[in-house]
């Protein structure tokens, strides 16, 4: 058999790994992020949110205040019990 050298392999086929690399980080990407924008979705915000998560600070800022403030949801729902229709 013929002896192979590892540094060869790597100069042959390493923009291939990188490239399969590159695109299941991307596909994993995207995936997460379709989660991220429907989960702030039905808390009843706009999906636009999820950009502030770019921000390094700002996310930090915005995570507490959708943590603790009262989701439009719940609003909605607790309006909706009382009898008193969608809120506006």
């Amino acid at each position: 058999m013929e002896n192979v050298d590892y540094d060869q392999l790597v100069d042959d086929y390493g923009w291939a790994f990188g490239t399969a690399a590159i695109v299941v980080y991307l596909a994993i990407a995207v995936i997460f992020l379709i989660a991220y924008i429907r989960i702030i979705q039905k808390a009843g915000y706009s999906g636009w949110w999820i950009l502030v998560g770019i921000v390094p600070i700002l996310n930090v800022v915005m995570f507490l205040v959708f943590a603790f403030s009262r989701w439009p949801v719940l609003r909605e729902r607790d309006a909706l019990r009382a009898g008193q229709g969608y809120p506006r």
